[in-house]
């Protein structure tokens, strides 16, 4: 990892997120960064049946809390949100007594889980609201016939009054800092941290490499939900398997029911053998399984959420130096620009014809894994890193929470996806 080599005080800091740690790519980017930077880093997160409710983990203390979510009606997402908003408001403000912390930094989704730490700024904390994602967005995607109802009144709301209450926001892409400042929000209060791979590309191996029985691989990572549309990629898979050898590898994390469902259709297609879907291995194992695709896949539903969607393997997958076949979205084209192919959403014919493609010609394949990498070298981590890390020390520095001109989204190069430090 390259960290920012800058000098800063073993000042107490709390990342609290409605997810789980390390298992979430940014968050444990951002941590490990700012531990790295010298600050002294707890986590407060989601519990999992699988992990320790409390470790001190590289360095850094992480708290699980005793719940666990799942996607559902309206009513499932509020009270989830309601319990997890609760649990974190009385814990954090127990360990805010303890430890005395100096900045608070909430991770969203629930934008008001800000709010939580509504007696931590009492006491004297900072606090930095971190939008992986734009909630209105999120409820017009999950809800799509409810345009215009009361709930999504509110989502917009709550969005502009927990940015209204955080001293700073953190968000991933142009996009959505875009639609906070069509909400009201000052750009000068928001920076952009984007979702690049703390990884070197040094790890990076050619495109072309087959598995044990001389297919092709395609290895696909990421949460398995229905935004990310996998039931197109496997009806793709259907369509090829008469073409090149594939073994295409489904991994991720997903509700059982879901899952299950993607299982049922792999054995309607017949596809048993060739198309698995797979549970979530850790970082380090995915990181070693990047390499191995010949094509980077990243598919996607046509709806708001997904429009201003930069997922972390758009990223990885292109510091890798891979050719990809990407959904014609705004946010990944303004990302990736004219390096990857595109395919029409929700169109399997599409995505196969794409794929097939990039499959059969390597020196296309080589082409277009070089111009990703070129063309998400102004967006790489190091950079990332020292402008959280910039952001930081405005928080410690200076009471107004004003960021410095370098670290703030303002430029109309900013806006169009280009570098985002002046390089």
């Amino acid at each position: 990892m390259n960290s920012p080599s800058l000098p800063l005080p073993a000042v107490p800091i709390c990342h609290v997120a409605y997810a789980r740690y390390p298992a979430d790519p940014r968050i444990r980017k951002e941590v490990e960064t700012l531990r790295d930077a010298g600050f002294s880093v707890d986590v407060l997160s989601l519990g999992s049946t699988k992990e320790s409710p409390r470790e001190v983990r590289s360095g850094v203390f992480v708290r699980r809390l005793p719940f666990q979510v799942q996607r559902g009606s309206r009513g499932r997402y509020a009270y989830q949100y309601a319990m997890f908003v609760f649990l974190t408001a009385a814990n954090v403000l127990l360990a805010q007594l303890r430890r005395r912390y100096r900045v608070i930094h909430v991770h969203s989704l629930p934008d008001f889980l800000v709010f939580a730490a509504l007696p931590c700024r009492v006491l004297g904390a900072r606090l930095i609201l971190d939008l992986h994602e734009s909630m209105p967005e999120i409820y017009r995607a999950r809800f799509p016939r409810r345009g215009g109802s009361l709930l999504e009144r509110l989502a917009v709301f709550g969005q502009r009054v927990s940015c209204a209450f955080a001293n700073l926001i953190v968000t991933v892409n142009p996009e959505i800092a875009g639609i906070l400042e069509s909400r009201g929000v000052p750009a000068e209060r928001v920076i952009i941290i984007e979702n690049s791979p703390d990884w070197s590309p040094a790890m990076a191996v050619p495109s072309g490499v087959k598995g044990p029985d001389e297919s092709h691989q395609i290895i696909i990572l990421g949460g398995l939900n229905s935004e990310r549309d996998i039931p197109v990629v496997i009806q793709a898979a259907h369509i090829m398997r008469s073409g090149p050898r594939i073994q295409w590898r489904i991994i991720g994390p997903g509700e059982a029911v879901y899952v299950r469902a993607l299982r049922d259709s792999v054995h309607a297609f017949g596809l048993d053998g060739i198309v698995s879907i797979e549970e979530e291995v850790s970082a380090e194992m995915a990181r070693s399984l990047l390499p191995k695709t010949i094509v980077g896949v990243v598919s996607y539903q046509l709806n708001p959420l997904t429009q201003i969607a930069t997922p972390n393997k758009a990223y990885e997958y292109a510091v890798a130096g891979k050719a990809m076949v990407v959904a014609d979205l705004k946010g990944l084209r303004t990302l990736l620009g004219d390096a990857p192919l595109y395919y029409r959403p929700g169109d399997s014919q599409d995505l196969a014809q794409k794929i097939g493609f990039l499959v059969e010609n390597s020196s296309e394949r080589e082409r277009r894994g070089q111009a990703a990498r070129q063309q998400i070298d102004g967006h790489r981590w190091d950079i990332m890193a020292k402008r959280l890390v910039a952001a930081y020390r405005e928080c410690l520095s200076n009471q107004d929470m004003q960021p410095e001109k370098d670290v703030t989204r303002r430029s109309t190069e900013e806006r169009s996806g280009g570098p985002l430090d002046g390089r």
